[in-house]
């Protein structure tokens, strides 16, 4: 009875120590980081529109497509017009709604919204040939790398070691030692470019825009486990 007893204490006391050494190895260092990379861009994407309006439905579409083969004729020799792609059209009747007893409506617009992807090489002859046909508007250009992923990975990487860096830091500070990761969360981000446009000393010369470095970034929150040395 008395050997049962003495092994119930053992069992209860390395529990205890269990316990305890598992509190130990929970201490916990909660960190975050931030990194980005730059790179020159290779691709422009436009983003361009069409707004057509006229007194008939079948007025003004057939507007939009004169001003849409317009569109393709300037491109031909430079681009691939196939690759003209249109990402929303509509037609929409306007009324006034100041006369409720008005039945048909004062006009009606075509409005479509059309996009474009070209090497960063042509961006600034594409810009002349779209800026020269009436009825276009340009809504943005953004710059884009064909290595984005390859970017964003790198910008992980970066962030990753500086959290590791700093949780390492707090460590040694608190005499803590072999960190392990207990979770991770992770984001990457690439800010809108706003292209510049360069004052022209002639009009002749025609538009021209100065392409924005791309910069991703990515941002880390950490935690790690340790235990004391």
């Amino acid at each position: 009875m008395r050997r049962v007893a003495l092994m119930i204490v053992s069992l209860a006391l390395l529990s205890t120590a269990r316990a305890q050494s598992t509190d130990k190895a929970l201490s916990e260092i909660s960190v975050s980081a931030n990194a980005s990379v730059t790179a020159e861009p290779d691709v422009a994407e436009f983003r361009v529109s069409i707004v057509t309006r006229q007194e008939q439905a079948t007025a003004a579409f057939k507007a939009y497509l004169g001003t849409y083969d317009a569109l393709q004729r300037s491109l031909r020799g430079i681009v691939d017009t196939t690759k003209l792609y249109t990402d929303n059209l509509s037609v929409t009747p306007h009324f006034n709604y100041k006369k409720p007893e008005q039945v048909t409506p004062d006009y009606y617009q075509v409005t479509a919204a059309m996009s474009l992807s070209v090497p960063i090489s042509d961006l600034n002859k594409v810009l002349g040939r779209i800026t020269s046909v009436d009825g276009v508007t340009i809504n943005g250009i953004e710059f884009q790398s064909k290595e984005q992923d390859e970017l964003e990975i790198k910008a992980l990487k970066l962030a990753t070691e500086k959290a590791r860096d700093k949780a390492e830091a707090i460590a040694k500070l608190e005499g803590l030692s072999d960190l392990k990761v207990k979770s991770m969360t992770t984001s990457t981000t690439r800010p809108p470019i706003m292209p510049m446009y360069r004052t022209m000393a002639a009009e002749a010369v025609g538009p021209s825009v100065n392409p924005s470095s791309i910069s991703v970034s990515a941002s880390i929150s950490a935690t790690y486990t340790a235990v004391p040395k």
